[in-house]
């Protein structure tokens, strides 16, 4: 419940669909109600995700195999192609190369702590004791580091 909202954000920005995202959450929600978990896995928010995300999947192949067999003579040239073409996955691994380029150039503990907040979704304090400084400095790194990459 303490993090729906940064869940809800990331499953929205990776199914392009808030609604869905929600809608997947709640299902989750209610899905992991149900049964009880024979042990707790280590990082709760990472498998509520998994969990909403694999329903959203199921979801859409769900309304695809629909599609699918909807009648003779549907206008399906209407339907768009998910799928990136080779200019967005070009444009995607141009992007990729230059955030490399500019997170190589960061400080080595600028990069740990960086990659410990937005990647392995650490909390700052989780990060400051890693680091053994204040969670202030975390967050002075943090701003120093985005400022560089931006």
């Amino acid at each position: 419940m303490a993090h729906y909202a940064q869940l809800h954000r990331r499953l929205g920005r990776q199914l392009g669909c808030r609604d869905l995202a929600s809608e997947c959450l709640h299902e989750a929600w209610l899905r992991l109600g149900e049964r009880q978990p024979r042990e707790a896995p280590a990082n709760a928010d990472a498998y509520i995700y998994r969990v909403a995300f694999n329903l959203a999947m199921d979801s859409i192949r769900s309304r695809e195999r629909w599609l699918g067999s909807a009648e003779e003579g549907a206008d399906f040239d209407a339907i768009a192609d998910l799928q990136p073409g080779p200019e967005l996955i070009a444009q995607a691994r141009s992007e990729v190369a230059a955030v490399d380029r500019a997170m190589q150039r960061l400080p080595r503990r600028h990069q740990s702590m960086l990659l410990a907040l937005r990647w392995h979704e650490m909390s700052r304090q989780e990060v400051a004791r890693r680091h053994g400084i204040s969670v202030r400095k975390v967050d002075t790194a943090l701003r120093q580091a985005l400022g560089e990459l931006r």
